[in-house]
């Protein structure tokens, strides 16, 4: 029976039933109208729809198909087909953001499309009451449930949401308190890496530190060495984000997806710096939401801080408070190494010693704030006339050490040389009595020799040189005072001649 036609001696249930089947068959052209009404009463569906790129007509013609099957007699609604589909409907617009209320009243819009659908042909019609009575009527026990579904769906996510962040908030206090139980920087980045796979429900990472421009790996879970390089090309630093995440967090995450893996990326920044760079991901099919990349970016602070602390630890272990350059155990450990590297390598290898020889007078005459100046100065000027390879360190109060690999002892003395012309040079721009004086002491490396011979070799030279220069200071002072009196004589042999 076509909708429209005479009603007269039909059952209320067939005629619905007829006009339900008839605007079934062309659900799309129904979906369309009601779209119309929709628009109108949920325009926060609309948004997310095209920030989606969900089709809105198919979606409605989902529903509005659901609402007319429940109205026919020759059919009956299989609730086993729909009941799943519309509990994902809702955790997806929980997850999406919608809120409650505004899913509750899509149901209800469509309810009402779908009435006024069904009340078009009937518009003067016999028995019009009755029958849109009983759409009506049964309209509302089906959106009643179907308000249910999607209720408890959405309930669901929220639910799943709740103990997702308690647990993402035990894994970060768990990551936070097992950081900071070391303050080495490899076992920080071991301990960070391990416990954010586990706080993720990961198995893969690595773990990079920014060294200048470059990134140095420092560890890995879930990877053989062969495939690191492999991991670092697909998901590493250079591969373009297909999505990322901003928020409170000052670290930057990504989201990649390449070949084989689907992974997150984070930017380990602390104070606006980027200290590190750490990657998670899976083989399996998984898609990181907002929430992942939320949570990631909170451990990825985390972990910036607990790194930045280590390497500042670790830099304060190696070096000098006041020159910034190495001190002396961490020199002893950079010579033994080059000794080593010079012995396997047949490479050449010179030491040098400099001493600031009137320290304590500048610290007598001036204070302790012009030596500390002083001994800046000489670190300063060290650091401005060796290569960059070359290794500078106080090693003691006055003294400084620098190793030199691959210079022979030529122009080892060749840098001494440009040393104290540097010194002399920045000292005169220095308002001081004193003026300041260093002695210097090379040594060559010499096959079978370990790192103290060498050590002693310059130090002993060293003191050579402070030995020459205490004479030749002497001889300067005993000579001044002779030069005084034969200038002296000459003045004055020069006035009587002029006076007679």
């Amino acid at each position: 029976m076509k909708p429209g036609a005479g009603f007269s001696g039909v059952d209320p249930a067939d005629l619905l039933s007829a006009l339900a089947s008839g605007l079934a068959a062309d659900v799309n052209e129904t979906a369309r109208k009601a779209v119309e009404v929709v628009r109108a009463r949920s325009p926060e569906l609309v948004r997310l729809s095209r920030e989606t790129g969900e089709d809105l007509v198919r979606m409605s013609a989902g529903f509005i198909e659901i609402l007319l099957t429940s109205l026919r007699t020759d059919t009956e609604l299989q609730w086993s087909l729909y009941d799943q589909k519309i509990r994902d409907y809702g955790r997806l617009r929980a997850a999406q953001g919608m809120p409650l209320e505004s899913l509750i009243d899509i149901v209800a819009v469509y309810r009402r499309a779908t009435i006024e659908l069904l009340s078009r042909p009937l518009q003067g019609r016999p028995r019009y009451d009755e029958i849109y009575g009983l759409a009506q009527s049964r309209l509302e026990d089906v959106t009643e449930r179907l308000t249910a579904l999607m209720a408890r769906g959405y309930l669901e996510h929220l639910d799943e949401e709740h103990r997702t962040r308690e647990s993402e908030m035990y894994g970060l206090a768990t990551i936070v308190t097992a950081m900071g139980r070391s303050l080495d920087i490899s076992e920080t980045a071991e301990v960070a890496l391990v416990e954010a796979l586990a706080g993720m429900r990961l198995s893969t990472g690595a773990l990079w530190l920014r060294e200048r421009s470059t990134y140095k790996l420092l560890h890995t879970v879930g990877l053989e060495p062969d495939q690191v390089d492999d991991f670092a090309r697909q998901v590493g630093a250079s591969v373009p984000a297909s999505s990322s995440v901003t928020g409170r967090s000052e670290s930057q995450v990504d989201r990649i997806s390449s070949k084989d893996w689907n992974a997150m990326r984070g930017q380990l920044r602390v104070h606006g710096r980027t200290v590190g760079m750490m990657t998670v991901g899976t083989m399996v099919d998984r898609v990181f939401g907002a929430s992942d990349l939320l949570f990631m970016a909170a451990v990825a602070d985390q972990i910036a801080i607990a790194i930045d602390r280590a390497r500042q630890f670790s830099s304060e272990a190696r070096t000098d408070h006041l020159t910034g350059l190495a001190n002396r155990r961490e020199f002893e450990r950079v010579i033994e190494r080059e000794v080593a590297l010079a012995e396997r390598h047949k490479r050449r290898l010179s030491l040098m010693m400099i001493d600031l020889d009137n320290l304590k007078r500048i610290n007598d005459r001036q204070g302790h704030r012009a030596g500390d100046a002083a001994l800046r100065l000489v670190a300063q000027q060290l650091q401005r006339v060796v290569r960059a390879s070359d290794v500078c360190a106080r090693v003691g109060g006055d003294e400084f050490a620098v190793a030199m690999p691959e210079t022979d002892i030529y122009r080892a003395r060749d840098v001494a040389v440009r040393l104290r012309r540097a010194i002399q040079h920045a000292a005169l721009s220095v308002k001081s009595t004193e003026q300041v004086e260093v002695s210097v002491g090379i040594a060559a490396w010499r096959a079978g020799q370990d790192w103290q011979t060498v050590y002693q070799g310059s130090d002993a030279d060293l003191y050579e040189d402070k030995r020459r220069r205490k004479t030749v200071r002497r001889w300067q002072q005993e000579d001044q005072p002779a030069a005084t009196i034969r200038l002296l004589g000459r003045a004055g042999g020069r006035r009587r001649v002029s006076g007679a």
